[in-house]
């Protein structure tokens, strides 16, 4: 059974900016991420939704690591989630890492035709009750990926311009508070870990070339650009040269 929505409250421009304020200066005194959790699952809830999280990936030298900080579902829906792995092949996984903007979920299913995976998790969800979200991407250095997402049981959601602007201001703000809670960060690769020839070659690679080409460019032996580029790949602990590139891409350092 879906949880009931609380009475929604449309509000005007004047009216957000004091909303804004009121949950800017609630959250920073939010001492854990459940705290923080509960605040945004009571303004969104007058937005007419009813379920919401906050999820951040973060990628280090070895994996990309995916954590939940707060997640206000369903007892039984979160149970089916974790049990059928939605997160990992959800459109919304694959379009938070798309978008820099707020989107809802039918703003995306109209946009385009899902993969079979992805149709499946909306399949479940549209029979479960879920109607409509709305998600707010969040980008980083470092490969830093975040997003804040709500769910409802409504379709036809006020969701005009006024009405996304507030929703994106405290999906951003309740993101902040729960990263500082959380000290959520990936693993920098300091500049000076790299040589320059190191960077020089990589950002070939990036670039398309092969070795020979790469020596070529840069006036030395095929042999020597794989020697910096393997070099490259082992301080950025990539499998292979073309994740090295992505990377070195990631890193900030391209």
């Amino acid at each position: 059974m879906l949880p009931q929505p609380e009475p929604k409250v449309k509000r005007s421009s004047e009216g957000l900016v004091t909303v804004f304020c009121e949950f800017a200066e609630n959250v920073t005194s939010c001492v854990t991420l459940d705290d923080v959790g509960e605040l945004f699952r009571k303004e969104v809830a007058r937005h007419g939704f009813t379920a919401s999280a906050c999820r951040v990936v973060v990628r280090t030298r070895s994996r990309a690591e995916s954590r939940v900080l707060f997640r206000n579902w369903p007892k039984d829906w979160a149970e089916l989630s974790d049990q059928k792995s939605f997160g990992a092949a959800s459109f919304v996984t694959t379009e938070v890492h798309r978008r820099m903007t707020p989107f809802t979920w039918l703003d995306v299913r109209e946009a385009r035709t899902f993969t079979t995976g992805e149709q499946a998790v909306w399949d479940h969800a549209q029979a479960w009750g879920w109607r409509n979200g709305f998600v707010m991407p969040v980008h980083g250095p470092h490969g830093y990926v975040a997003s804040v997402s709500m769910g409802s049981a409504e379709r036809d959601l006020d969701l005009g311009p006024i009405q996304r602007a507030g929703l994106q201001m405290i999906a951003l703000l309740a993101h902040e508070r729960c990263r500082a809670l959380a000290d959520v960060a990936p693993i920098e690769i300091p500049l000076n870990a790299m040589s320059a020839q190191e960077l020089e070659c990589l950002r070939w690679v990036a670039a398309g070339k092969t070795d020979w080409e790469i020596g070529m460019i840069l006036s030395i032996s095929a042999a020597t650009a794989k020697f910096h580029i393997d070099r490259a790949r082992a301080k950025l602990g990539a499998r292979n040269r073309a994740e090295a590139a992505a990377r070195l891409v990631l890193s900030g350092l391209l």
